[in-house]
C-alpha cells in the first residue's frame, strides 16, 4: 500500500444561529475597546490592567479548518484536519510544499517513521509549534484513519486498546459577561446553561476574565441556578497576570469550580507552576502547546494539574497518545481540547479519548452543527453527557464528502 495523493483544502462553515463570537482573549477587530472599565470611566484600553489589548487573538466569524484527504494506490481514503481557526492557507501551504513530497509513495501504515520525517523536516529551525505542527497533526490524523480502515477496526483499538465505549463530555463554551451587559447578561448565560443541562449535560465550561466582581457574580449565579451536582469549569483565555490569576482562583474555589483553564499566557510556564502551588482549584492548560517536549517542560515544573492537548495542533493522534502517556507518568489526567473545527477533528479526539486510560473528560462544542453532524453520513450519538465512540474502521465516521465540499473555500 502506497500514498498516491495528498489533497488539502480550507473550509469555512457558519456557526449555528446568531452566535456571539467567543474568543481566547477579546475581539482583535476591536483592539481599543476596554474590557474592564465601566461606561464613563476616563481610562482607555491602553490604561487598564491587566492589558487585555495584548491578548486579543485573531478569529473569524465562522468555523475555519484545513481538511486533509489522503488516498492510497488502492483507492482507500483517510481524512484528517488541521486546527486552524484563522489563516488556514498557511498550514495548507506547509502541508502541500513540505510534507506531501516527504510522504508520497510511502506506506501510510508506517505512521511513526512518517511522523518523524515530517517533524524532522524543520526541527533544527525551531518549528516546534504553530502552523507546521497543525499541518503535521492533520496529516497524522488521516494516516490513522487509513491504518484503521486497512485493519478493519477503529483507531482507538490500535492505540493500546479501547478502554471505554462512551466518552464523558462537557459542553463548551458559555460566554463571559461584559461590563455593559451586567445582570441581564448574567441572566442570559444562566438560561443558556440551564438549557444545556436540560439536554443532558452534567458539566459545562464558561468563559471569564472580564473583571473579578462580574466573574464572581456570574459563577455564583450559575452555581445557585444549577445546584451542586453540575460541574462548572472556567476558561480565562490567558487574561490574567500571576497575582490576578491567584486572586481569581481563590475566588472560584468558593464555588466548587472543577478547573481554571488557561489563566495565563502560555509563555509563562514558571507562573503556571507558582499558581498550581498557590491554589486548591485545579489549573488546566495545554491547548496552545504542541509536542511531548513542550508538555514535559510544564509537567516537570508542576505547572498543570490537568492537561488539555488538541489533536489538531499538538501533533495529531500519534503525539497526543504519547503526551497522554507522559501525563500519566506524572499522575495527571487528560481532557482533550476541542475548539472550532469539523466532525473529523471531533472524531479523532473521541478515538484518543476512548483509548486514554487517564481520561477525565472531553470538550464538546455546542454551536457547530453544520460543521459537525452536517458533514457525516451518520451523526454522533450524544446522550446524557456522553458521546458513543463511533465504531467504523479508522476514525469511526463516514464523511459525507459532498456535504463537506459544499464549504470548500476558493483558492486564495
Amino acid at each position: 500500500m502506497k500514498i498516491a495523493n495528498i489533497e488539502t483544502f480550507v473550509v469555512r462553515i457558519p456557526f449555528d444561529g446568531e452566535r456571539p463570537v467567543l474568543t481566547a482573549g477579546q475581539r482583535h477587530s476591536a483592539p481599543d475597546v476596554p474590557v474592564m472599565l465601566r461606561a464613563g470611566h476616563p481610562g482607555t484600553a491602553r490604561t487598564e490592567y491587566p492589558p487585555a489589548w495584548r491578548l486579543k487573538a485573531v478569529y473569524t466569524d465562522f468555523v475555519e479548518a484545513v481538511i486533509v484527504r489522503i488516498e492510497t494506490d488502492g483507492g482507500r481514503v483517510g481524512w484528517g484536519e488541521m486546527h486552524t481557526p484563522v489563516a488556514g492557507e498557511v498550514a495548507k501551504a506547509a502541508a502541500d510544499a513540505l510534507l506531501a513530497p516527504l510522504l508520497l509513495g510511502r506506506d501510510p501504515r508506517q505512521i511513526g517513521p512518517l511522523w518523524d520525517a515530517m517533524y524532522s523536516s524543520m526541527r533544527i529551525r525551531g518549528h516546534f509549534n504553530g502552523f507546521l505542527m497543525e499541518a503535521i497533526s492533520g496529516v497524522d490524523m488521516a494516516l490513522w484513519d487509513i491504518l484503521g480502515k486497512a485493519a478493519g477496526v477503529s483507531a482507538c483499538k490500535l492505540m493500546g486498546g479501547q478502554v471505554r465505549d462512551r466518552v464523558p463530555l462537557y459542553a463548551s463554551c458559555l460566554p463571559s459577561v461584559s461590563v455593559s451587559a451586567g445582570e441581564a447578561g448574567i441572566a442570559d448565560v444562566v438560561a443558556a446553561a440551564q438549557g444545556l443541562v436540560a439536554r443532558g449535560f452534567t458539566t459545562l465550561k464558561v468563559k471569564v476574565g472580564v473583571r473579578l466582581d462580574i466573574d464572581r457574580a456570574l459563577i455564583g449565579a450559575l452555581r445557585s441556578a444549577l445546584g451542586p451536582r453540575v460541574g462548572i469549569a472556567v476558561y480565562a483565555g490567558g487574561a490574567y497576570d500571576f497575582p490576578y490569576a491567584r486572586q481569581a482562583g481563590r475566588m472560584l474555589e468558593d464555588f466548587d469550580v472543577l478547573w481554571l483553564e488557561e489563566p495565563l499566557a502560555p509563555e509563562l510556564r514558571r507562573d503556571y507552576a507558582r499558581l498550581t502551588r498557590a491554589l486548591d482549584i485545579a489549573v488546566a492548560g495545554g491547548g496552545a502547546l504542541a509536542g511531548r517536549w513542550a508538555f514535559n517542560d510544564y509537567l516537570a515544573d508542576g505547572a498543570f494539574d490537568l492537561i488539555k492537548p488538541d489533536v489538531g495542533r499538538a501533533g495529531g493522534l500519534s503525539e497526543c497518545r504519547k503526551i497522554g502517556m507522559l501525563a500519566d507518568t506524572y499522575g495527571l489526567p487528560v481532557a482533550p481540547h476541542i475548539s472550532r473545527g469539523t466532525a473529523i477533528y471531533q472524531a479523532a479526539s473521541v478515538q484518543w479519548a476512548a483509548a486514554a486510560p487517564n481520561l477525565m473528560i472531553c470538550e464538546w462544542p455546542m454551536d457547530q452543527t453544520a460543521a459537525s453532524e452536517g458533514i457525516l453520513q451518520t451523526p454522533f450519538t450524544v446522550e446524557g453527557g456522553f458521546v458513543a465512540v463511533p465504531s467504523l474502521p479508522g476514525l469511526g465516521i463516514a464523511v459525507d464528502e459532498a456535504a463537506l465540499r459544499r464549504w470548500q473555500a476558493a483558492p486564495a
